[in-house]
């Protein structure tokens, strides 16, 4: 009886894995951001919100919403103060920490994220800044301060119905992110973090040929609105 009660509780607070859904994707228009949820065509915008994990087959994450690490480079012999490289959009291991808003201006989508330091290396300048997806197909993060490929958006079908919401994606056919967990020594936040990175052509290591990492979960990203 004990064990069986103890093996009752632990499945009662360990996530439970489940697929990520076969989907057909539809990609929607975005040369303006009429496409996008909230779109105000006055001023060509859409948003801000933010975006969302969604289908997840790492259930503890399930509905977070997306917050942001950056590099830093400081060279105290020469630089007068550190510098802020390039971010990436990524997702907390808790979800009651602050978020990064995004939004579509104009047909571009933006986030509203750090674009320098301070002396003592904090985050400052915040601004609505171009986001774009890396141009490592094996490493295709949600960037700033980069060049890389345009993000798209998508709807969802599964065969006929269309499901709820607008999803993030790009190269006209992938919606699908991988999710890698990183401790909080990996980049700038101070906390864990979900590193996440777009699956599509390509995206298998490229050593290895593996097409997720170890212990990398999926998920849709979906616009929160």
């Amino acid at each position: 009886m004990f064990t069986k009660l103890a093996l009752t509780s632990l499945l009662a607070v360990a996530p439970l894995a489940r697929a990520t859904p076969d989907v057909t994707v539809k990609v929607l228009p975005s040369e303006d951001c009429s496409s996008y949820p909230g779109y105000d065509a006055t001023s060509n915008t859409a948003g801000p919100w933010t975006i969302q994990l969604v289908d997840s087959n790492n259930t503890a994450i399930e509905g977070f919403s997306d917050t942001s690490v950056y590099s830093v480079s400081y060279n105290p012999n020469t630089d007068p103060k550190p510098t802020l490289r390039w971010g990436s959009i990524t997702f907390p291991t808790r979800n009651d920490i602050a978020k990064n808003p995004l939004k579509c201006d104009g047909g571009v989508l933006k986030g509203w994220v750090p674009t320098d330091l301070t002396a003592a290396g904090a985050p400052t300048s915040y601004q609505w800044t171009p986001l774009v997806i890396s141009i490592y197909p094996y490493d295709a993060a949600l960037m700033w301060k980069i060049d890389g490929d345009t993000p798209q958006i998508f709807e969802h079908y599964i065969g006929d119905e269309k499901q709820d919401g607008v999803f993030l994606g790009a190269y006209n056919t992938s919606t699908t992110w991988g999710l890698k967990w990183e401790p909080a020594d990996v980049g700038s936040s101070g906390q864990d973090y979900y590193y996440a990175r777009l699956l599509g052509p390509n995206s298998a290591d490229p050593v290895t040929g593996a097409p997720l990492a170890a212990n990398e979960t999926t998920a849709f990203i979906k616009i929160s609105a």
